[in-house]
């Protein structure tokens, strides 16, 4: 095989937790329609319900980081699949609420655990200059994922059958599971246990044999450093400013309102002129399909752009959309013309989230995090995201009941805003930079909107100095005798 096919092969399959992950947590919107009539649900045990699956995904995130690092992440995207597997079947032949309950939960164990090592993997298996794209990937097969669910929400609306809209899910599932046995270990992964040869044999395999023996002594020279540990993860402040870009990008990435439509988009059209059941899922199924063409058209600038210009750009534009979406449901009474705003606006909120803050919510995280810790890292950052999925899905329905869709869209207005600015001081552009260069510019205590800058690094006086790509020559010139100590 091709190795640019060998490496586009191996980040589809890893991709296919994405679609799991977009297709089990999109299908409860359409679904939610017709398990109602099966169960008599209140709203509050409607939005548990909805709720299980980030809250599974919330417990399973804070421990799968120390899963994917102790046991590599080929093993733990193997185990994803089988939870996969057992949650679609529990779910789909549920005859009690508590059946969909558990059977929810299980699924949310398994995105969490997926979506804490699918981009973990790719982006230690990519080259820089593909990194982006490719773990971008992951994300676009989310957004499928919610297509999907979407448009079989549409297709069994006429019959009600729900059983076989979340069963559909074990189909990829299986895939995903065959897949693995296919896929390599992460070279990375397996340097820092000691089994350099296998890794070499891995990237050779990939990249050839030059760009092999240059990545491994990259590596090597990152896991020879000083071992960073839970405690000195928490307690050092260079590793502390790296927690807070993954947590940040992940909390903000669901509190801007992204699953109020994916959760409720149904919910929230039958408060306007598209009340039918048919015509609430129909009219999802264009959100889905603009969600997954906006975050496809991402793979194209994203290595090219970088992360960080597409992230404020599309903030900013979510920003005014969701001020149209709180002006309308406060101010228009005519249901009809309420109707078509909420779907315009909806389809504008998919196209700026889905080359902004959707790839940014996976590939940053997955960039940023040093390599002995970085399963643990992203653990804590899918952490962040899944405990504000928990909330929003939670409180979204009673929201909607006691306050109304107005405040409910101006609280994440108001939210948007304050991800705005942390995105604009504290966000780093990651483009083009090795995962090594990356940590040895947190090792340096690098601020933290510049840990993906090129530093020129070397040691004075015991202390590691970075100095910007403009400042090497000064540098140079000015101490000549200490040029032998280079890094």
């Amino acid at each position: 095989m091709h190795r640019k096919n060998h490496i586009l092969m191996i980040a589809f399959c890893s991709a296919l937790s994405g679609l799991l992950f977009g297709y089990d947590a999109g299908i409860i919107s359409g679904a939610l329609l017709f398990i109602n009539k099966t169960f008599t649900i209140s709203s509050q045990n409607q939005g548990w319900m909805v709720a299980m699956v980030p809250i599974g995904a919330l417990v399973s995130s804070i421990l799968s980081g120390h899963i994917n690092d102790m046991f590599g992440r080929k093993k733990s995207l193997f185990l994803t699949a089988l939870f996969y597997i057992a949650g679609s079947l529990i779910c789909a032949l549920a005859h009690e609420v508590s059946h969909l309950i558990i059977g929810r939960f299980i699924l949310g164990i398994a995105i969490g655990v997926g979506s804490c090592i699918s981009p973990v993997y790719t982006a230690e298996l990519a080259l820089e200059k593909q990194r982006g794209w490719l773990v971008n990937l992951f994300v676009v097969f989310i957004q499928l994922g919610v297509f999907f669910s979407f448009v079989m929400s549409y297709v069994f609306s006429h019959s009600g059958n729900w059983r076989m809209m979340i069963g559909l899910g074990i189909i990829p599932a299986i895939i995903l599971a065959f897949g693995t046995f296919l896929l390599p270990e992460s070279p990375r992964w397996l340097i820092l246990k000691n089994r350099v040869k296998q890794a070499k044999h891995i990237l050779s395999s990939l990249y050839g044999h030059k760009i092999a023996e240059k990545n491994v002594q990259a590596i090597r020279e990152i896991t020879e450093r000083d071992p960073i540990t839970l405690v000195k993860l928490f307690k050092e402040r260079r590793y502390l400013k790296v927690i807070f870009i993954g947590a940040a990008v992940s909390f903000f990435t669901q509190t801007v309102g992204i699953n109020a439509f994916n959760y409720y988009a149904p919910t929230i059209f039958q408060k306007t002129g598209f009340a039918s059941p048919a015509s609430a899922t129909y009219y999802t199924m264009f959100m889905g399909l603009t969600l997954v063409l906006s975050t496809i058209s991402s793979l194209f600038f994203i290595d090219v752009i970088g992360r960080k210009k597409p992230l404020l750009f599309g903030t900013m534009s979510i920003i005014f959309t969701l001020l149209c979406i709180t002006l309308g449901f406060a101010l228009v009474t005519n249901l009809q013309i309420l109707g078509w705003l909420f779907l315009i606006c909806a389809i504008v909120f998919m196209i700026f989230h889905g080359i902004s803050i959707g790839p940014a919510c996976f590939l940053i995280p997955s960039e940023v995090f040093p390599l002995r810790v970085r399963g643990l890292g992203m653990g804590i950052s899918v952490a962040f995201n899944w405990g504000a999925n928990v909330l929003v899905a939670a409180l979204v329905p009673v929201t909607i009941q006691y306050l109304g869709v107005s405040t409910l869209f101006g609280a994440f207005f108001l939210i948007t805003l304050i991800a705005w600015l942390v995105f604009y001081f504290y966000i780093p552009e990651t483009k083009g930079t090795t995962l090594e260069q990356i940590e040895r510019n947190v090792q340096a205590n690098v601020k933290s909107s510049q840990l993906g800058s090129h530093f020129f690094q070397k040691k004075r006086c015991g202390m590691l100095i970075s100095l910007k790509p403009d400042r090497v020559s000064e540098y140079k010139a000015l101490h000549q005798h200490v040029l032998p100590d280079m890094e």
